[in-house]
């Protein structure tokens, strides 16, 4: 269990502050807002003196407003990356220079004490930047660390911990919590305000009664916390509340406690608001001689909020048979969905409302604005997988999906996209086009609660697979091409990335490896202790890479492998990764090593039991034994003590635990030729079922 702190300790925890300049737009000490929460925060790594903090949450969690609130407190700059276009080696100097309108503005942040500067929305600037833009500007804030205590750096957990990873661990990390059982009803009480003064004992009464619907019968109250704890979700709760009839809402909520379905309560909340949206119109509706029941239902209002915020078509208005009237119509409901509660000046007001929308009309939406409500939150991801455990998507979907389970990420939970087009092709000829990708996108809590989406994902072009999501959580295995085309001119692969396909066409100015938090010199660790684990990022490639992309970063050896044809020769500074690609038969029982080997790479310790443990569909995509032998190999190792399998986990068993070894060769490591002798049986056995 991670210690907790208060926002209170938090704030102790950094220098003493007072550095004011000048107001810039992107660059500037914030103003206090009364609607702040103070939340708790995780203790993720801790240093006795540290020279950077790092705070990192889900996506819509509050970090920007944390960031806010310690800036008006302590009185120094918060830089809003998402404000600024200059991200580079001299942006940070050049910046600081206008903020004290000297020369020696990074002087005075690195060498005096008390100064320090926020800088927000990390992972907002490295999607827009290239590749060595993003790299020089990192070093520039090393450089700025090393001496004081200077920076609170605040972003997404997969930017933080590439970050972490290549400092020198003077780091202290928090991870924003959710919100507790009391900042839960103070944060609902502060955006209700007054509008249930008269009503308090009622309202509180209902209020509970909502929060113990939306919390369930989840397995684990940690999960259920998190849940009902995420401040997008306590927004709806708000106003569901600030108005309506109180005893009706409570009615309606009664039945649902106890329910599993925590994200179909939330649904209902969301309903229960468009419903509420409706009987607003039921003048407009007299006023036009229109059936009140039949007009802005809230199916018309979710195709109204598609068109307008998503690019979906209008909706269809057949049940208003006058053509005119139906123009009047138009007109007059503008009014209403101008002021729509789901939309503040123009854009969504919440992630709770624009995830369940995107998910309610996910075949008719654009695809950029698909991408960015996938990108803002979990809950598109959350809302698609209690409607569907299957899917046929295409490749912008998928991407819009694996944003979505990225938004999710946070140290207790593990999210995968696993896909297989079948073996890739060796030697010459173009072979059968494939035009269709199965697989699978899973998320995992520590406590054993899953969800998952089987998909079928129809490819633009046959036999070419276009990645236009993110690169990380990633197993992908496909039989010709693989293309992948950074907007920002720069792509960023892992951590967590294994790729095998023929050809793998990275377009583009740059690439770079981002390491993951388990990772510390390319040596996988866990609190500290040494992991089995493999590199971040692992291309093999029956063909070759092809494009211009050149790799920036410097990533070690260990981090990042390309595994090519002996006949195949990389130049600078690809050769220093590249290893050969053997033969898939190179002895009698490579199959049933392999398996074991990749199993030891890609385990890691997770949950509660801290049993290594890995996803299922993970170690299946990056091998080759699959499907029914698949299934039957892990049932033997199971029958056979050696492996526990819970849901999309299999987890390691003691004595095994005790066995464990690096798969990939490693000096100073044990690996699996040292272990040979002692992991014979597993590998016996596994071939013995492959033999059947």
């Amino acid at each position: 269990m991670r210690e907790m702190i208060s926002f209170d300790q938090f704030l102790t925890s950094l220098p003493e502050g007072n550095f004011k300049g000048r107001q810039l737009t992107a660059f500037r000490v914030s103003e206090p807002r009364s609607t702040f929460v103070p939340p708790n925060l995780s203790v993720v790594v801790s240093s006795e003196d540290p020279l950077i903090t790092l705070v990192s949450a889900r996506g819509a969690t509050g970090k920007s407003r944390l960031a806010e609130e310690v800036s008006a407190i302590k009185q120094v700059p918060l830089w809003l990356l998402n404000k600024d276009k200059a991200v580079s080696g001299d942006a940070l100097r050049t910046r600081l220079g206008d903020y004290t309108d000297t020369k020696d503005g990074l002087e005075r942040l690195s060498s005096d004490p008390n100064p320090f500067l926020l800088v927000d929305a990390l992972d907002e600037a490295r999607m827009r930047v290239s590749g060595a833009s993003w790299h020089e500007y990192v070093q520039t804030l090393f450089s700025a660390s090393a001496q004081t205590h200077s920076l609170v750096l605040f972003g997404r957990e997969r930017v933080l911990e590439d970050i972490w990873a290549k400092s020198d661990n003077r780091v202290n990390w928090f991870e924003i919590s959710h919100f507790d059982e009391e900042q839960r009803a103070r944060y609902i009480d502060l955006y209700v305000g007054n509008a249930r003064t008269e009503e308090r004992e009622a309202y509180a009464a209902t209020r509970d009664t909502v929060l113990a619907a939306l919390s369930g019968a989840v397995d684990g109250q940690k999960e259920a916390d998190s849940f009902i704890g995420y401040a997008p979700v306590l927004y709806a709760v708000a106003l569901l509340l600030s108005k309506g009839n109180l005893i009706n809402i409570r009615a309606s909520f009664e039945s649902e406690v106890g329910n599993t379905q925590r994200i179909r309560v939330l649904g209902n909340i969301i309903e229960e608001l468009l419903k509420r949206e409706q009987e607003k119109t039921t003048k407009l509706a007299e006023e036009l001689e229109l059936p009140a029941g039949k007009m802005y239902r809230p199916e018309e209002q979710v195709d109204w909020l598609a068109h307008h915020l998503l690019g979906a078509d209008e909706p269809d208005l057949s049940w208003c048979k006058d053509e005119s009237l139906q123009s009047r119509y138009c007109r007059n409901i503008r009014e209403f969905l101008d002021d729509h509660p789901f939309r503040s000046e123009g854009e969504w007001a919440n992630p709770v409302f624009s995830a369940y929308i995107a998910a309610e009309r996910f075949d008719k939406v654009k695809t950029v604005p698909l991408q960015e409500v996938g990108a803002a939150t979990g809950l598109l991801f959350e809302f698609l997988a209690a409607k569907n455990s299957e899917m046929l998507i295409d490749e912008s979907q998928l991407a819009a999906l694996h944003a979505s389970l990225v938004a999710s990420e946070r140290h207790d939970v593990e999210v995968s996209v696993s896909l297989d087009g079948g073996e890739p092709l060796v030697g010459p000829g173009d072979g059968e086009g494939v035009d269709m990708v199965a697989g699978e996108l899973s998320l995992w809590e520590s406590s054993g609660n899953r969800n998952s989406i089987t998909v079928d994902v129809v490819l633009g072009n046959s036999g070419v697979f276009d990645l236009k999501g993110p690169l990380a959580s990633l197993s992908l295995e496909f039989p010709n091409t693989v293309t992948v085309n950074p907007s920002s001119g720069s792509a960023t692969f892992g951590p967590d990335c294994f790729i095998r396909c023929r050809h793998l066409q990275i377009s583009g100015e740059s690439m770079q490896i981002s390491i993951g938090k388990n990772t510390v010199g390319g040596h996988h660790q866990k609190d500290g202790v040494a992991q089995s684990g493999g590199p971040d990022v692992t291309f093999e490639l029956t063909g070759g890479l092809l494009g211009n992309a050149q790799l920036v970063g410097e990533p070690t050896v260990d981090s990042f492998e390309l595994l090519v044809p002996p006949t195949v020769r990389m130049g600078h500074p690809w050769f220093r990764h590249q290893k050969d690609l053997g033969l898939r038969e190179a002895e009698p029982n490579e199959r049933a090593v392999r398996f074991v080997k990749m199993m030891m790479n890609l385990m890691r310790n997770h949950g509660h039991k801290g049993t290594p443990a890995v996803f299922d569909k993970k170690l299946e995509g990056r091998q080759s034994v699959k499907g029914h032998e698949f299934k039957r190999v892990v049932a033997r190792l199971r029958a056979d003590g050696v492996v526990m399998y819970e849901g999309p986990m299999i987890h390691l068993l003691s004595p095994w635990t005790e066995r464990r070894f690096s798969g990939k060769e490693r000096a100073g490591v044990q690996t699996f030729e040292h272990m040979r002798e002692v992991w014979r049986p597993v590998v016996d056995a596994i071939q013995e079922v492959l033999d059947d």
